[in-house]
């Protein structure tokens, strides 16, 4: 089945608004010393469905977003140095590590100790969910400190990689502890 939605002028001009703001706000912070991303994350944050609820469909500008994230962390992969990646590949290996290993132990412990029936699987979950990093959000700030090229820029991506993947890894492995019988 076609899905029609009929855009009004005012929601075009809602999304229009909103993208403005977001640049604004990005040119902003960006004069400020920070990332622009801080400025265009307070934008959603405040006229997204979190505060105002402002902007239509915003389903279908978070598809947009995954869409741009994809994009840059595909730009990011055809950037890595595989020279540097060698040079920097233990210690990357030993941040990723640390990254995923730290926050899963520290939210079991805290879900352990806040709830005395929860569950090992529940811990785990919470647990889990502190341990994503976002290698997108990384990677768009160093490419606009101009850092994404340096030794140290590329040693923070490696190290996302592998927290990420490590991520997906623990994220693959919940699929199958919900199941009735893993």
């Amino acid at each position: 089945s076609d899905l029609v939605v009929h855009v009004t002028y005012e929601e075009i001009y809602q999304i229009m608004v909103f993208l403005i703001t977001a640049t604004a706000l990005g040119i902003i912070t960006s004069k400020l010393g920070m990332p622009a991303l801080v400025g265009e994350i307070i934008t959603g944050f405040l006229l997204g469905p979190p505060l105002a609820d402002f902007v239509p469909y915003p389903k279908a500008l978070v598809l947009v977003g995954e869409i741009g994230l994809i994009m840059l962390l595909l730009e990011a992969g055809v950037e890595l140095d595989v020279a540097q990646l060698r040079e920097t590949g233990a210690r990357a290996l030993g941040i990723g590590l640390t990254g995923t290993i730290l926050p899963l132990a520290v939210g079991m412990g805290l879900a352990l100790a806040s709830s005395s029936s929860m569950g090992i699987k529940s811990a785990l979950a919470v647990g889990a969910s502190f341990s994503p990093t976002s290698l997108g959000v990384a990677a768009s700030a160093l490419k606009q400190g101009k850092m994404l090229d340096t030794p140290v820029g590329q040693l923070i991506v490696s190290s996302c990689v592998i927290d990420d993947v490590l991520a997906l890894i623990l994220l693959s492995m919940f699929q199958v502890l919900v199941e009735v019988d893993p």
